[in-house]
C-alpha cells in the first residue's frame, strides 16, 4: 500500500496505523501529541475541531508556534497535507 499523501512511498504499519510512510506517520504523531497535550488542558476540544484550527491560517494560538514555518508564517506543508487527510477521514 501506498501512504496515503500520495509521495510515491510504501505505507508502514506503527501502532495500528497503516495508511502514512514513515515520514508521514512521523507528521501524524507529533499532530497528536500535540493534540493530546492541547486537550489535556483544554478537554472540550476534539480531534475535528483541532485539525481544523491547525489548517485555519487566521487562527492563531500559542500551541500553533510549533507547526509554523517562520519564513513564510503558514503550516508547514507536511503537517498541512497529513491535518487535511485526518480532517477527511
Amino acid at each position: 500500500m501506498k501512504c496515503v499523501v500520495k509521495d510515491g512511498k510504501e505505507a508502514v504499519s506503527v501502532n495500528d496505523i497503516d495508511r502514512y510512510c514513515y515520514e508521514h506517520y512521523q507528521v501524524y504523531e507529533s499532530l497528536h501529541r500535540l493534540y493530546q497535550q492541547l486537550y489535556n488542558s483544554n478537554k472540550s476540544i476534539s480531534w475535528q475541531e483541532y485539525l481544523t484550527k491547525v489548517l485555519d491560517a487566521n487562527f492563531t494560538a500559542p500551541w500553533k508556534i510549533s507547526i509554523i514555518d517562520d519564513n513564510n508564517k503558514r503550516i508547514l506543508p507536511s503537517i498541512a497535507s497529513v491535518a487535511s487527510i485526518e480532517l477527511k477521514r
